[in-house]
């Protein structure tokens, strides 16, 4: 394998979204290099939003706080590092522990001026640590790369959803719609908060997420323990691994098992195309929802079922009667279509029919990428061999 065939197949799983399939991707070394650009601009932008300003300063007296903060931490982190001996720039080989330490109390002191509270560098130390500990997780699950493969696929996934919609939607709004002229609901909506909301529609997502990766599991197991060599020749043929068919003599040597990091990136790979289109589903859902809300349930209405007035926040008169888009509605019809999303994602990895035409298909790509993987692997283990 030459050094250009290599970039091209290394680049080729970063577009595919399984970076960690690269080799020497997760090492310590590499991902410190990876995120120390994205630690020094969370902790400008920490310092533009939080640390360095006050909600009650003047627009002069923010910009200053800013200057300050920014100069703080450059000057901290340049004696840091000569106190232990090294280069001042903010890529060393490596960041150990009282490194991520040292980044995350960068901070801690201006925030703790500039507020004039004391218990605010607490604050900063444990925010900034958070920053770096999820900007890691990003990096080492390659969640910027699988973003990029999903924008691109964005469109195929819409177009497909709305396939699936059209032939699933009419039994589904038997159930929805019944659901939407459910006064329970309309009470327990009017309790509910937005952050109660957004929990709600998180723990549908997750339960969403779950599906698809137990689903892929035992797809998975399948795929890593495949004995046929034609058949992990044939899929590899059409990667930029194919170069590598031709020198493999038939004989396919099996690739290390796959690490948790590199497991948990092809189960992403595989699950943010499904989850796209379940949140697609439900937001089309909730949409329809809405409007029929409006049409059908004047202010009145609403009033009566939820025995309160109403959190309105538009009022319009429609077929001369008054109308509101109000909290109650939005909650409601947001969570019948979380729900109906659920249920798509469920019917997209269990029904031979939808499956084939999403499900099935993902898993196939994975299956050529880690066919791909196999001959790279071998390639990378036989020059090391032939180099020592």
């Amino acid at each position: 394998m030459t050094p250009d065939l290599q970039l091209d197949i290394e680049r080729w799983f970063a577009r595919k979204g399984v970076p960690q399939l690269i080799e020497g991707f997760s090492s310590e070394s590499a991902m410190d290099r990876r995120a120390a650009p994205l630690i020094s601009l969370w902790l400008v932008g920490g310092t533009v939003i939080y640390w360095g300003t006050r909600p009650d300063g003047s627009l002069q007296m923010n910009l200053a706080g800013i200057a300050a903060t920014i100069v703080w931490m450059a000057v901290g982190w340049v004696v840091f590092s000569r106190l232990r001996g090294r280069s001042p720039r903010l890529r060393p080989s490596t960041f150990d522990l009282l490194d991520i330490v040292a980044i995350a109390a960068l901070p801690a002191v201006p925030a703790a001026v500039i507020d004039g509270n004391p218990w605010e560098a607490l604050q900063a130390f444990l925010g900034a640590l958070t920053g770096v500990g999820v900007i890691y997780v990003i990096i080492g699950f390659g969640l910027i790369e699988i973003g990029a493969w999903a924008i691109e696929r964005l469109w195929v996934q819409v177009t497909h959803t709305v396939e699936l919609l059209a032939r699933t939607l009419p039994v589904l709004l038997i159930l929805v719609v019944f659901l939407l002229f459910a006064t329970e609901m309309w009470e327990v909506a009017h309790t509910i908060t937005w952050t109660e909301l957004g929990l709600v529609l998180l723990l549908l997502l997750t339960v969403a997420a779950l599906l698809v990766v137990i689903t892929l599991r035992g797809e998975l197991i399948a795929i890593e323990g495949r004995e046929d060599d034609d058949g992990v020749l044939a899929d590899a043929a059409g990667t930029p691994a194919g170069p590598l068919v031709e020198t493999s003599e038939g004989d396919v040597v099996p690739a290390p098992p796959l690490t948790w990091l590199q497991r948990s990136n092809v189960a992403l790979l595989v699950a943010v195309p499904q989850l796209l289109q379940a949140v697609a589903v439900g937001v089309a859902v909730m949409a329809f929802l809405v409007l029929l809300a409006l049409i059908a349930i004047p202010s009145s209405v609403q009033l009566a079922w939820v025995g309160q007035p109403t959190r309105d926040i538009v009022a319009f008169v429609l077929l001369e009667e008054l109308r509101t888009l109000s909290e109650e509605m939005v909650i409601v019809s947001a969570i019948l279509g979380g729900i109906v999303g659920l249920y798509f994602c469920g019917l997209g990895i269990t029904d031979a029919t939808y499956r084939s035409e999403g499900f099935d298909r993902e898993v196939e790509g994975v299956r050529r990428i880690l066919a791909a993987r196999a001959l790279y692997v071998e390639a990378l283990h036989a020059r090391a061999r032939t180099a020592a």
